[in-house]
């Protein structure tokens, strides 16, 4: 059952759904976030986890989040499949969608109210100094609260309602997910705003191995090429290169008096 498979199991869903989802594809690993505690039960968002492998005896999720599904070939596929099914995307006024080895060293509720005073439809914490194969854009800005962009990584993507409606028939267009966030940039406009948000913080612990890697070995396996499903949504868009970048600045500001 917990396998990846081009259909997915659910096992659980919520009665009552809370404001946020928080969507994590897992494994069989232990994870740096949402392992072995449960976060108070006075929070905002429900936590949503998709096995492709039998999960970890130690893993307290398997038992008690509120949504748990199986199968799916990747974690946006996945989650598109989740959707249509429940159409709890209809219900919950954003989703944050994380690979298993993120660690966030913040409380969600906060990012989430953030995104919600800046109006952001598309979003992702920053990175910390450390994830060495971090581009220069994702990584923490040090005196910005955030930055607007045209571009916002699918390893830690957080979409509002109303985006993650336009967007989801986008979310099997590349199992690899290679691609997906160019899309989503691409659809951008002027209709919605995205940005990096420098406030909080987030690490990746694993460092992307394209050659020996769990998830690209897994990929060869099923015979995806992460590259050509990048080059076909290029394709898709009508060009051959997307330049991903910053377009506004929000500062911290300080205050002295005497």
């Amino acid at each position: 059952m917990f396998e990846n498979s081009n259909n997915i199991q659910l096992l659980s869903v919520p009665r009552q759904p809370r404001r946020y989802l928080i969507l994590i594809r897992a494994g069989s690993k232990p994870r740096p976030s949402f392992f072995s505690e449960i976060p108070d039960e006075r929070r905002e968002y429900d936590l949503a986890v998709n096995y492709y492998a039998t999960p970890h005896p130690d893993d307290i999720l398997r038992n008690t989040a509120e949504i748990v599904f199986a199968g799916g070939l990747s974690k946006m596929h996945g989650a598109k499949q989740l959707f249509e099914t429940t159409e709890l995307h209809n219900i919950y006024e954003g989703v944050f969608f994380l690979d298993d080895d993120i660690e966030i060293s913040f409380d969600p509720d906060k990012f989430f109210e953030f995104c919600n005073e800046y109006s952001l439809d598309l979003a992702q914490p920053a990175l910390t100094p450390d994830c060495i194969d971090a581009i220069g854009l994702t990584r923490q800005h040090p005196g910005l609260k955030l930055r607007t962009t045209n571009w916002v990584e699918v390893m830690a993507p957080f979409f509002r309602r109303n985006f993650l409606k336009e967007m989801l028939h986008s979310f099997d267009l590349s199992i690899s997910g290679w691609g997906l966030d160019l899309y989503w940039g691409h659809h951008l406009t002027n209709r919605w705003t995205a940005g990096i948000v420098d406030e909080f913080l987030m690490r990746h612990t694993q460092v992307s191995n394209h050659d020996t890697g769990a998830f690209y070995s897994y990929l060869r396996s099923i015979g995806v090429n992460p590259y050509e499903e990048m080059r076909s949504i290029l394709n898709m868009l009508g060009t051959n290169r997307y330049t991903a970048k910053p377009i506004r600045f929000v500062y911290h500001t300080y205050s002295f008096g005497a």
